[in-house]
């Protein structure tokens, strides 16, 4: 049985085999009562672009800000699994159309006092840009590196971009 451990403040959380159960949202500090909540992001590349999808007013937080396509983990799912759900869920690309080219470094991102976000981000490269968006989403563009300084993204986000870009 394979093990993931990554640290977090005070503690380390392990995940095992990839898969997501049911004591996902943890307490990582008791003190505080901080949640951490395991989310799933995803970056698809086709011809030296990335696409990117501005975050809708219908969504619980970071409205109107670009973002990768992005979900929280369910019980029994594994991380890659729920990545590729969400990109069909999201933009009707399908898993087909997908190469996996890289899975990046977690990464934290603590949004209120008491929630933190542990983000798995994966990057794939895509023989499609049709793209069909669902609610979560009003708009989509397929950038290159030199367009990342003209939009607002949620938080690391832009990081994560550069990261891609600079892979190829």
């Amino acid at each position: 049985m394979e093990q993931i451990s990554y640290p977090s403040g005070s503690q380390t959380i392990t995940f095992i085999s990839w898969k997501h159960n049911q004591d996902i949202n943890i307490r990582i500090d008791n003190q505080n009562k901080m949640k951490t909540s395991m989310i799933v992001t995803s970056i698809l590349g086709n011809n030296n672009k990335i696409l990117i999808l501005n975050r809708s007013l219908s969504t619980k937080s970071m409205q109107n800000k670009w973002a990768g396509i992005s979900g929280y983990m369910e019980p029994g799912e594994d991380l890659l699994s729920r990545a590729l759900i969400e990109i069909n869920e999201e933009t009707k690309i399908d898993k087909h159309e997908l190469i996996l080219s890289d899975i990046l470094e977690q990464i934290s991102v603590q949004i209120k006092t008491d929630i933190n976000f542990l983000i798995q981000p994966f990057y794939f490269l895509s023989t499609t840009q049709n793209v069909i968006l669902n609610w979560e989403h009003t708009k989509y563009r397929w950038i290159n590196a030199i367009e990342i300084d003209m939009y607002e993204f949620v938080p690391r986000f832009e990081e994560i971009l550069k990261i891609c870009f600079n892979k190829g």
